[in-house]
């Protein structure tokens, strides 16, 4: 009995459960990590990623091209077939015929990138490494009669590039520049002090005008007959040049030729029969004439004949002086070395009998060419030897010019 009120007093036992004890959670476990880069690695992540991106993008578009490619390749191959013998069909897909059209659209387009790239490149190239402050080199020219010319270009360092080889550096300050070249325009535009004054023709009468107009038409015959002798190898002949100035001199009129070439060449032809007709002179005081006329006035006055300017003109001549000069010195030399003294002193007698009648300017470029050309060839006491012997033959005239001929200037 006291076991079953026990039994009846004691609680009800109920099955234990663990309890397991909750741990407060935080809310920092959810929030985002700090970042600990720095702002130029995030750049670089942020590059790194798009060149990534631009990587994939690219290789599935080379990928793409490539099965197009190979599409329209594959098309074309099977694109015509011949039909009925000799009908040959062509068809293919539009794709094909599209691709086919950005391919040579492209390809036309990356010539021309590549053009302009590579301009820019070596412009950039010139500039960096100096080659983009180059100035012009500057010659004269003696068949131009010292006309200066240029033949290339050449790096600029602090002074300016002298336009002759004989003459001293100058500033590179432009406006000294700028004076030197109008003051040598200018003198390229004056007539030498020789130069005849041409007078104008009279106007024609009726009773003459017919005669006139026959000489024209005669002169005219003539230029055509000398067109037609040079065109088949021929060379200018001196009684030519003188039936046509007296032609013209008597008609008083002007003849023209084809083209400004043919007409230099045919002045210059003149000129080298004036100077051989003044080497024959035995002395530089005979006056030399042409048909009747002064050698002066016959040649200024064909250069009007023919249409060629006195400017010219002139500057043929005094081209042709100084080729003349230049050569007669170096034949002068050689026949002097040979033992050969009358033979020398006859060549220093042409130059004398030309200079005479065709005196050169003091300090003009044309004797500075001479001096530039014998000074290679000749030591300085060969020079002064043969100026020496010029003085015995042709005295004191014009030895300034000679003297700079022959680079002896005191």
């Amino acid at each position: 009995m006291n076991s079953a009120a026990s039994a009846a007093s004691a609680p009800a036992l109920l099955p234990l459960r663990r309890r397991i004890p909750t741990l407060p959670i935080s809310s920092s476990l959810f929030r985002r990590r700090p970042n600990n880069r720095s702002p130029s690695q995030d750049r670089r992540l942020g590059s790194s990623l798009s060149l990534e991106r631009l990587r994939r993008s690219s290789a599935a578009e080379l990928r793409r091209l490539a099965d197009a490619a190979d599409e329209a390749f594959s098309d074309l191959r099977k694109s015509y077939r011949v039909e009925r013998g000799d009908l040959i069909v062509f068809s293919c897909r539009r794709s094909s015929l599209v691709f086919v059209g950005n391919l040579l659209l492209w390809s036309l387009a990356a010539v021309i990138a590549v053009r302009v790239l590579v301009w820019i490149g070596l412009g950039f190239r010139w500039r960096r490494w100096g080659f983009g402050e180059w100035a012009a080199v500057r010659r004269r020219d003696r068949s131009l009669g010292g006309r200066e010319v240029v033949v290339g270009r050449r790096k600029s360092e602090g002074l300016k590039v002298s336009v002759n080889p004989l003459s001293p550096a100058k500033s590179s300050f432009a406006g000294n520049g700028k004076i030197a070249v109008e003051k040598r325009g200018r003198r390229r535009e004056e007539l030498p002090k020789w130069w005849p004054e041409l007078s104008p023709s009279p106007s024609p009468s009726p009773a003459v005008d017919v005669q006139r107009e026959e000489l024209q038409r005669e002169a005219n015959r003539l230029v055509r007959a000398i067109m037609d002798n040079r065109m088949s190898g021929k060379d200018y002949r001196y009684d030519d040049m003188i039936q046509l100035r007296e032609l013209c001199r008597l008609s008083g009129g002007k003849i023209s030729f084809e083209t400004a070439n043919v007409r230099d060449s045919f002045y210059r032809a003149a000129i080298d029969f004036v100077l051989e007709i003044c080497s024959r002179a035995t002395q530089t005081t005979v006056k030399v004439q042409i048909n009747g006329e002064d050698v002066r006035t016959f040649i200024s006055a064909l250069a009007d004949n023919i249409g060629l300017p006195s400017f010219r003109a002139a500057t043929l001549i005094r081209a042709a002086v100084a080729a003349r000069t230049r050569a007669s010195f170096l034949q002068s030399w050689a026949l002097e070395a040979q033992g050969k003294r009358s033979e020398a002193l006859a060549e220093l007698l042409k130059i004398g009998v030309i200079h005479q009648i065709f005196p050169p300017e003091e300090q003009s470029p044309e004797m500075e060419m001479v001096a530039s050309g014998i000074k290679k060839n000749l030591q300085a006491d060969q020079r002064k030897h043969l100026l020496t012997l010029y003085r015995g033959v042709c005295g004191a005239a014009n030895c300034t010019t000679v003297a700079e001929a022959l680079d002896l200037r005191s």
